[in-house]
């Protein structure tokens, strides 16, 4: 038997199939600025994907999807996703209504924790905390081989620490959010305000590296916001195990490692610190926790 698992992010939709023994046997891409009806395009390429694999669509048992908003605790229902604006409330009931299996959504953050506890680079760990640097910034933990979502459910919105009062509106409804900063489109943002309309994140890096100092200034801001961030994480929660996963983190001299040093430096120690890489299932990890969480 199988699981189908998604991974609905802000630009595409990925979708792959696993095994009982968690392998990915194969993965399709859809891209959501092409999609007009993403149901019926999951479901079509789904069935191209299990052609693809030699399986049957009906050996297919479960769906799990990894979505960028706060999920109802059944996994039936998405209260909120401020960056995408393909998913509904009721997402995961039509969804399952045109698959004809049982849907479950979850965090895609936290399907990301999920997959990397499992089967990648927190296998092993006792508490994880899995941060996502991509469109936004969000985080799972999981604690004991539990993902933990709070008694409210929104655990692990580190993205929505506000960090400049009165700063960028985010679409959670707040001003000032980290994400707007640190993540993705807040480097786009950012790299707006300094070279004009057509420029992103890509464009301020590259500047950076040019030696730019305006450029390298706001980069060296959005790895100061988001390092104190993940230090407050690490104060309160004492991983083990922090692993990064997203676009963002395969930025990785710029980026990430400049990052992992500023909360080796200012984290609370009793003596040991925890370890802190780069996820290793890389842009398939949400997928991969949904899937095997359904």
């Amino acid at each position: 038997m199988y699981k189908l698992g998604l991974d609905i992010g802000g630009t595409k939709i990925n979708i792959g199939i696993l095994d009982s023994s968690y392998k990915l046997l194969g993965t399709k891409k859809l891209y959501v600025s092409k999609i007009s009806d993403p149901v019926a395009e999951i479901k079509a390429s789904t069935m191209e994907l299990c052609a693809e694999c030699s399986i049957s669509y009906g050996d297919i048992t479960a769906c799990g999807v990894g979505v960028p908003g706060t999920v109802s605790s059944d996994g039936k229902t998405l209260i909120k996703a401020p960056n995408i604006s393909i998913l509904t409330p009721d997402f995961a009931i039509r969804l399952e209504d045109t698959l004809k299996m049982p849907v479950s959504m979850m965090q895609d953050s936290r399907a990301a924790a999920l997959g990397e506890y499992l089967c990648g680079a927190g296998v092993g760990s006792k508490t994880l905390i899995c941060i996502t640097l991509g469109t936004g910034v969000g985080s799972g933990i999981v604690i004991d081989g539990r993902v933990y979502n709070g008694a409210l459910g929104a655990a692990g919105e580190i993205g929505h620490i506000p960090v400049k009062e009165n700063g960028r509106e985010c679409g959670c409804g707040k001003k000032g959010c980290m994400e707007k900063y640190c993540a993705g489109r807040g480097l786009d943002i950012s790299a707006r305000e300094l070279y004009g309309d057509s420029a992103d994140a890509s464009l301020l890096f590259e500047k950076a590296g040019a030696g730019d100092k305006q450029a390298i200034c706001v980069i060296n801001e959005a790895i100061t916001l988001l390092g104190n961030a993940i230090v407050s994480a690490v104060n309160l929660l004492s991983p083990d195990c922090i692993v990064f996963t997203g676009g963002l983190s395969e930025r990785t001299e710029e980026y990430l490692y400049p990052v992992i040093e500023y909360v080796r430096e200012h984290c609370y120690s009793s003596g040991s610190l925890p370890r802190m890489e780069k996820a290793c299932l890389g842009e398939y990890a949400p997928l991969i926790g949904a899937g095997l969480n359904a």
